[in-house]
């Protein structure tokens, strides 16, 4: 089973356009958490990891179809500008990260979408 963990403007509560893509092709499994530190940027927000197990970012936890990952990271991917297509350096990348699912204290190995500056957070 793949997931995907959100943290920004494509959970929920958000009301972006982008989240009905995503809901074509996950399901909510909760709310989850992983460990970072979000990074506030102008109108959106990033998530940088951290190693302190204090630092807790929450987001929704998403299991994704069978045989969807392509179609959906295709549109996440130049959503978040981190596409093939999309002009480098790119300012999220797409990688595993460990993510709590908190009801049910499960640990997942998740896709997220990580802010890629060295500037940290601001």
């Amino acid at each position: 089973m793949e997931t995907l963990f959100v943290y920004g403007t494509l959970r929920t509560t958000e009301g972006h356009p982008m989240h009905n893509f995503l809901r074509g092709y996950c399901d909510l499994l909760g709310e989850a958490s992983m460990g970072g530190i979000k990074v506030q940027l102008e109108g959106y927000c990033g998530v940088q990891p951290s190693g302190d197990p204090n630092e807790r970012v929450v987001g929704e936890l998403y299991r994704i179809h069978s045989n969807a990952s392509d179609d959906l990271f295709r549109g996440l991917d130049r959503y978040e500008g981190c596409s093939e297509e999309c002009t480098e350096p790119h300012e999220f990348f797409r990688h595993r990260q460990e993510v709590r699912l908190l009801a049910a204290s499960e640990i997942y190995d998740a896709w997220v979408y990580l802010y890629s500056s060295c500037a940290g957070p601001e």
